[in-house]
């Protein structure tokens, strides 16, 4: 499904036809045998004032907008309030994507509603998604924090790690955020050598995913192994070693670029392989 983002309803909407309702980070769901789904339009409606309240735009057509109601809020009979990874694998891809940047865009308006600069109160701009002092001029946007992942080729091998925090047994590409002054290759190479260190070349773009965990833009590469032993680092990474492509360990959730980054290079080092020379 298009989505087409807006600031405010298209002329003669007074709601919204789709409502991401959030309690802090959950979302509201109604759940049945089907599995879940998002709330009926007049269901959402009933709820209390929301703490705030943004139009995100619309989806195949249908206006949508992102709520947050207060922590003692129940949800209605039929419905729960699920974390998103919660929902992942069993709630709409294209729902589930939109509810990420209703959540992005919900904890951005409640983490400024101060002036970091002189802590005068906000103000909300009608023409941009900005919040605004107005007494020292400074505008807050959506925050959106860069993080690199890189999937380390050699030969038939794959360099894949685990952190600390990941479901048991599962392995992944390795990740970081970017730091100030970095340009994306850069700061792929730092992860790699800081977390597993090793060195790397042959850096070349996947993909990219919004991540909203909380606010994340994850950018994904192939890159080739140059040289170096793995030495997992310290308190970050868990494990890390050499997987054989016709060998992987248990990986991250179908949704996430990083399992469709290691099949892809799996599939791509196994059908190069195979081709005829």
């Amino acid at each position: 499904m298009v989505f087409e983002p807006l600031l405010t309803l298209p002329d003669g909407l007074k709601e919204a036809e789709c409502w991401f309702v959030f309690r802090g980070n959950h979302l509201l769901v109604a759940s049945g045998d089907g599995g879940f789904s998002l709330p009926q339009a007049e269901i959402a409606a009933t709820l209390p004032s929301p703490l705030r309240s943004h139009v995100l735009g619309l989806l195949g057509g249908k206006s949508c907008c992102g709520v947050e109601v207060a922590q003692e809020i129940p949800p209605p009979p039929g419905h729960e309030f699920l974390g998103l990874r919660t929902l992942f694998g069993r709630f709409d891809e294209a729902l589930l994507a939109l509810a990420g940047r209703a959540f992005q865009i919900i904890d951005w308006d409640r983490t400024h509603q101060f002036c970091g600069r002189c802590g005068t109160p906000t103000q909300l701009r009608d023409h941009e998604r900005v919040r605004t002092c107005p007494a020292c001029g400074l505008s807050a946007y959506p925050r959106i924090a860069p993080v690199v992942m890189g999937l380390v080729q050699r030969g038939r091998e794959l360099l894949l790690a685990r952190s600390p925090h990941f479901a048991p047994g599962v392995y992944s590409a390795i990740a970081g955020y970017c730091e100030a002054g970095e340009n994306l290759e850069t700061a792929l190479q730092r992860e790699i050598r800081e977390e597993v260190g090793v060195e790397v070349d042959d850096i070349r773009y996947f993909r990219s995913q919004s991540w909203p965990f909380p606010h994340s833009l994850m950018i994904a590469f192939t890159c080739r192994y140059r040289s170096g032993q793995v030495v997992p680092q310290p308190g970050e990474i868990e494990d890390a070693r050499w997987f054989s492509v016709d060998n992987l360990p248990p990986l991250p959730h179908p949704v996430s670029i990083a399992r469709q980054l290691i099949e892809a290079g799996a599939d791509h080092i196994r059908h190069k392989i195979h081709e005829p020379h």
